[in-house]
This record gives C-alpha cells, sequence and structure tokens, in this order.
C-alpha cells in the first residue's frame, strides 16, 4: 500500500471525531505540590502553623523580595496558666512524709513537677472595641481559667512569658509592600510605595525601619506601621537592594561602591566608599553586630563597620571569586567559599583574621546555612558538605549527594529540595537521609537563619508555615533579636577634689600622675614669686607719673 494513502487512512478517524463534535485533549502537564500535606509533615515531625495568601499580582513570580526580622523592642507578652503535676514521691520520701515529724516542704519542690501550659493569654488580644485588653485583664482571664482548674482538682499557676515579635515582609513587583506576623501569618500592615515602572531591588529591614529600593530612590519606611518617612535620591544607581545597619541603610552601586544613608538624622550627610570591583551579593551582617561583609568581583571580600563613622575595616585577597552571598554567626564571624572550591572562616577584627581556609575541589556559589556549629554548604554540582565552625574540618564521613537547595534546619534535620524534583530530610549529624518525598516543588523557599521555622511559598503567592510539634512558640536563635543600638551615654560630673582633702592611698589630687599627693594641680601657690616686695602691684603704678 502506499504509503501516502496510509497517511489519509490514520487520519480518517480523527477527522471524523472532529466532525461528530468531539474534541481531543492534550495531555496535562503534571505539576509538582507547592506543600507538604499534613500526613508528611507529621512524618517530619512537623505540624502546619498557618497558610495564607500574600498580596502580590501574579503569584510567586511576582515577589522581588521576602524577608523575616527578630524586632528587639515592644516583644509579645503572653499570660500563661501552667497545670502542675507532681510526679510519685519515691518510697523513702513516702516513708519520711509518714513519720511523726515529717519535714517541712521545700519550695524548691516544682522542680521535680511537670508543667503543662493549659492557656496562653496574650496582652495584645482585640477586645469588642478592637482595644488591646492588657496585663491586668489577661492576668485576670489567667486567674478566672486558675479556679476553674482547682475544681477539677488540677494545681496550677500563673507565669509571665516575653516573646520577640517575628515579622515576615513582602514586597511585590507593583509596589506592594505588607507586613505578617510570621507566627500567626495575620497582616500588620500594608502599603504602596514607589513608582512600579522604575523596578524595585531587595528591602532593608531593621529594628525601626523598612527600606525600598525604587530605581535610583530609597524609601524610608516606619517599621511599626507601614508610614512612608522619608524618599532620597541616592547619589549612585544601586545594585542589589539595601541592607539596615547601625545609623545607615547601606547599598552597593554599580560604580564599585559602598553608599550609607541615614536612618535617624537626616540632616547627616551620606558616606561613600570606593572598593575594588562590584558586589555580588548583598552585604550580610553579624547577628547583634554592625558589621558587614560581602564579596566583589575582583576576588576581595571586603569588612565594614558601620555604627558611628563608616569604615572599611580591611579586605581580604580571596582564592577565587565569591559569588554567593557570605554567612555570619555570633562573635563576629563570617563564612563564604569561592568559585574555585576553597572555603574560608574569617573573624571581623580590626585587621581581619583568618580563623581557617580549606579546599574542597568543587565550585561554591550559593550563601552556606549555619545550623548550630556546623557550616552546610552547597557546591554547584549538587554535593552538601557540612564543616566544622571552629576549623573548617567536614563533619561527616562524606557529602550528601543531588542537593539543590537547603531550606533550612529543625530539631536535628536539615530540609533540602532535591535536584530530582523532590522535598527530603536529612540528618544534621551524619547527613543520612531520612525521608524522602517526590513531587513536592515548592517556588520559593524563605531562608530563614533566625527561628525554628519553616516557610514554603508556592505559584500563587501562599506561604505555608511549619513548625515542629511541641514547638508552641518560636525559638530565637542566638544573636537575634538583640538590640544593635548604642546606648546613652550620661553626662557624668567630674568630682572635684578640694585642696585640703587628701587623696586616697597618696594617688595625686585630680588624678594628675605629676602632681604633688593631695595637692590640687590647678590651684594657685602660696606665694607668687613675681610680686613686688611687701604685696604691692609692680604694675600698679601710673607709667605717667599719676599717683
Amino acid at each position: 500500500m502506499p504509503s501516502g494513502f496510509r497517511f489519509f487512512s490514520n487520519l480518517l478517524p480523527v477527522c471524523l471525531i472532529i466532525s461528530m463534535g468531539f474534541t481531543v485533549s492534550e495531555p496535562r502537564a503534571s505539576h509538582a505540590a507547592d506543600f507538604l500535606t499534613a500526613q508528611q509533615a507529621s512524618q517530619l515531625g512537623l505540624v502546619e502553623a498557618w497558610r495564607r495568601q500574600t498580596e502580590v499580582p501574579v503569584g510567586a513570580k511576582s515577589i522581588v523580595d521576602q524577608q523575616l526580622f527578630v524586632h528587639a523592642e515592644n516583644p509579645h507578652e503572653y499570660v500563661e496558666v501552667v497545670a502542675i503535676e507532681k510526679q510519685p514521691a519515691p518510697a523513702n520520701e513516702k516513708a519520711e512524709a509518714d513519720a511523726p515529724n515529717p519535714p517541712a516542704p521545700v519550695a524548691a519542690d516544682a522542680e521535680n513537677a511537670s508543667a503543662n501550659v493549659i492557656v496562653r493569654i496574650p496582652t495584645d488580644r482585640v477586645d469588642a472595641h478592637g482595644n488591646a485588653i492588657g496585663k491586668a485583664e489577661a492576668e485576670r482571664l489567667a486567674r478566672n481559667e486558675l479556679r476553674r482548674l482547682k475544681r477539677r482538682g488540677i494545681e496550677g499557676k500563673i507565669e509571665t512569658r516575653i516573646v520577640s515579635r517575628v515579622r515576615l515582609y513582602t514586597l511585590g513587583n507593583d509596589g506592594t509592600l505588607e507586613c505578617r506576623d510570621a507566627e500567626t501569618g495575620e497582616p500588620v500592615w500594608m502599603v504602596r510605595v514607589g513608582t512600579e515602572r522604575l523596578g524595585y531591588k531587595a528591602i532593608g529591614v531593621g529594628e525601626h525601619f523598612v527600606t525600598v529600593i525604587n530605581g535610583g530612590n530609597l524609601i524610608k519606611i516606619d517599621a511599626l506601621n507601614g508610614e512612608m518617612i522619608q524618599s532620597v535620591r541616592t547619589v549612585n544607581i544601586p545594585t542589589l537592594g539595601a541592607i539596615n545597619t547601625g545609623d545607615f541603610a547601606v547599598i552597593a552601586t554599580i560604580q564599585n561602591g559602598i553608599e550609607g544613608y541615614p536612618l535617624f538624622d537626616p540632616s547627616r550627610l551620606p558616606f561613600r566608599e570606593r572598593v575594588a570591583g562590584r558586589a555580588l551579593a548583598l552585604p550580610t551582617k553579624v547577628p547583634g553586630s554592625t558589621r558587614i561583609a560581602w564579596g566583589t568581583d575582583q576576588g576581595f571580600v571586603y569588612c565594614m563597620e558601620s555604627e558611628g563613622e563608616p569604615s572599611v575595616m580591611f579586605r581580604l585577597n580571596t582564592d577565587g571569586v565569591i559569588n554567593g552571598r557570605i554567612a555570619s554567626a555570633s562573635g563576629g564571624r563570617f563564612f563564604f567559599g569561592s568559585d574555585r572550591g576553597q572555603v574560608y572562616g574569617l573573624e571581623a577584627t580590626r585587621t581581619g583574621k583568618v580563623l581557617w581556609s580549606r579546599p574542597y575541589g568543587e565550585p561554591f556559589y550559593d550563601e552556606p546555612l549555619i545550623a548550630g556549629e556546623q557550616l552546610l554548604i552547597r557546591t554547584t554540582y549538587g554535593s552538601l558538605y557540612s564543616l566544622s565552625l571552629a576549623d573548617g574540618i567536614s563533619t561527616w564521613q562524606d557529602f550528601a549527594p543531588n542537593v539543590d537547595k537547603v531550606v533550612g534546619a529543625i530539631d536535628g534535620k536539615i530540609y533540602v529540595t532535591t535536584l530530582s524534583g523532590g522535598f527530603a530530610a536529612l540528618d544534621l549529624k551524619t547527613g543520612k537521609p531520612l525521608e524522602m518525598f517526590s513531587g513536592i516543588r515548592p517556588e520559593v523557599l524563605i531562608r530563614n537563619i533566625m527561628t525554628d521555622r519553616m516557610y514554603l511559598v508556592g505559584r500563587t503567592g501562599t506561604v505555608q508555615c511549619l513548625r515542629g510539634i511541641d514547638a508552641d512558640l518560636p525559638t530565637i536563635r542566638e544573636g537575634y533579636g538583640v538590640s544593635t543600638a548604642a546606648p546613652e551615654k550620661k553626662d557624668e560630673k567630674k568630682k572635684e577634689t578640694k585642696p585640703t582633702e587628701p587623696a586616697d592611698f597618696g594617688v595625686p589630687a585630680g588624678n594628675d600622675p605629676f602632681a604633688a599627693p593631695g595637692a590640687d594641680p590647678f590651684a594657685a601657690p602660696g606665694a607668687d614669686p613675681f610680686a613686688a616686695p611687701g604685696g604691692a602691684d609692680p604694675f600698679g603704678g601710673d607709667p605717667f607719673g599719676g599717683m
């Protein structure tokens, strides 16, 4: 049979189907799931805390930046009702209690009791009129609950707990900036900033302000209520975004420079610093400090002090280029890897101290993650290494392969996405796989190094927050939630030592090491060596003969 006839004969059934009014549906592309299900989260020892839709125009692709921040000031305050269940006493203690003169109860008896929080009442809970109830009302409600427990024969007590505020900030490409409570997902405020056609870059978040880069403008916003405070035109064009540190909002510019604009004093002049090379990633700030570090395309790592008069402390010539963002840890330490496979540990002293430097043979382009005393750093080939922060030696027998992105570390587990399109949990101590779920691929991963929460973002812009099953309140990691503002210096009046008052231990008066003990170095001597005899003033006479 001719080949052309075979072609038309195969096409005939299709034409008949179309003529009968049926349509041939194309096979649907199977998409990976955005989030973990309740069963999958339970297998990992997690539970979903909340799931909310963010205010972005066209889903996750329109998100410019998302950042978490722990605010040290104005923390959450809770009044808790804690039930105390006493454990059974040992046999010898029971015999002492049955004795004629049993020992008096000790206040430390509560140490042998297991506490269980029955009710947790936030002092900022809103009443029917939209006002916060306050601590007094929260304590009254707690006392009512305590009386109900006593009727049921349950011993309890009232405690107060202070927890830092954790906020999630999201910026869309249409200028929508929203602030949410990172523990509940409830919106705090939402504003529209800047001009959409100018474009946006990474936001800077601090204790008091949020800064948005819109084209060549730096917009300062009140972090408490979202009110716009000021818009400043930058001298040079920003390349990456802003970071709030110390008294300044710091930006990297297109002309191999760093600029800082004052956050608190608008009359203060901005500073500009020229460096060798253009910054490839946003500077990183040390937790609880005002020192920042970043890498350039010329193979240098710069460290700057942003408190007071900002200045570059030192620069390090690295083996290769640092392409990813630098990781930081408490104690003024920075950690990073180069595209030549060299990993560094650095202490931000005035002269710069290299803690260690070790080669690992594979290029590093991603930002490392710090989990406790381990540095988790991924190579461009998908190999995940765990290095000791102290000496840079691997803490695992071998690296973990097939890793695409590191999400975070919670309760001894590392959560990663795989190159094969799955979601996995690894053992933090050994790097061995614990659980593997195929077909789960969040659109955006929010890197959380501040608390023990995990945040996943779906294609539509919905955020899923996961936490440990027993972790009702967040655990703030070391260095975060600490105010870095310099304490106000009080004017101390200098104590004046009287000439007749001897100084202690023979120390010269006024703390002058060259003064005689007990004497005032600023007091006039008893006699004037230049005075005229008899106490007369040699200059008191009239030079023209007048008396």
